[in-house]
């Protein structure tokens, strides 16, 4: 299969290396300076624990082109999405286009530009942030390094069986876990409501995760906001996925805390939250704003929620 990754940030350049270190056809797509140091140097990714490095001479083109491309992966902050829509639609012998990362405003408008029957969309659950050309990523927690995050992959509307099977083959035969959802958007607004309220935390903490974790009131703040967010999707008919997620409600505030405690003391914390905060703060805004649009459809109470995502 032949695969273009479209964004060179942090997400499109670990998938990139990892699809062309498995000896799969794929290049990508990168503009402006991003474009000259990828075609120079290659793309630079090292662990954020190990801090093993990779180089890889991946093909990068900087506009559309006539390549048959089986998949075209869009890996591009929320923000972005319907401005490379015009793009996308330059590459005439595209025949599927996989949007990875945070979308809490559905795919209406992307099928209708792309073809309702080409999409599909999931997430990378890939932290990490740039150091000049390098991509530093973590895609594990450095206690448990061999067991590390799946992409999360669903079919929109009525994308081929059959073509959803071999994008997922693709995916595990570069050594990628993959996790099927059968419902992609309620997967994503579920994701939503779990990160909003620890991602603007971080911002009135200036990134700093042991200060939040040391803040009582505002680790309080988090939980109530969480709960917030969770029965807006339960009022909205949404579906929340994982299902585990679905019993947070039997978990008393006390342990909630304390889970959330542990998670900002770690060091995965440093990159997985502080580091994506730090590079996607417009991303997190658009993400704040999109799910509020949600909570006011809803008619829930949301106060906690719109006190904390103001500090983003």
């Amino acid at each position: 299969m032949k695969i273009l990754v479209f964004g060179a940030g942090v997400i499109g350049s670990y998938y990139a290396t990892k699809l062309y270190q498995s000896k799969i056809d794929v290049s990508i797509l990168a503009r402006g300076e991003k474009f000259t140091t990828i075609k120079e140097k290659g793309v630079i990714v090292e662990d954020f624990f190990t801090h093993q490095q990779t180089v890889s001479k991946i093909r990068v083109i900087d506009k559309p082109d006539n390549e048959a491309y089986d998949v075209i992966m869009i890996i591009v902050q929320m923000v972005h999405i319907n401005n490379v829509l015009p793009v996308l639609s330059e590459f005439k012998n595209a025949k599927s286009f996989l949007f990875i990362g945070n979308n809490v405003n559905g795919f209406e408008n992307i099928g209708k530009q792309l073809g309702h029957d080409n999409i599909l969309a999931g997430f990378g659950a890939v932290g990490g942030k740039r150091n000049g050309h390098k991509v530093l990523f973590a895609d594990a927690d450095p206690k448990r390094p061999n067991k590390t995050a799946p992409i999360v992959l669903g079919k929109v509307n009525a994308f081929s069986n059959q073509k959803f099977e071999k994008i997922k083959e693709l995916f595990e035969s570069a050594n990628i876990k993959v996790e099927v959802v059968d419902d992609i958007d309620g997967w994503l607004k579920t994701h939503a409501a779990m990160i909003l309220g620890l991602a603007s935390a971080a911002y009135k903490k200036e990134n700093n995760m042991k200060n939040i974790a040391e803040d009582k009131e505002l680790i309080k703040l988090i939980v109530k906001a969480l709960r917030e967010s969770m029965n807006v999707l339960k009022s909205l008919g949404v579906t929340i996925i994982p299902k585990r997620n679905r019993h947070l409600h039997f978990f008393p505030d006390f342990l909630l805390e304390f889970i959330f405690r542990k998670l900002l003391n770690s060091e995965y914390a440093e990159i997985a939250i502080a580091g994506h905060a730090e590079a996607a703060r417009t991303e997190m805004r658009a993400l704040a704003d999109g799910f509020l649009v949600l909570c006011q459809k809803s008619k829930v109470n949301y106060g906690s929620l719109k006190k904390l995502t103001g500090y983003i």
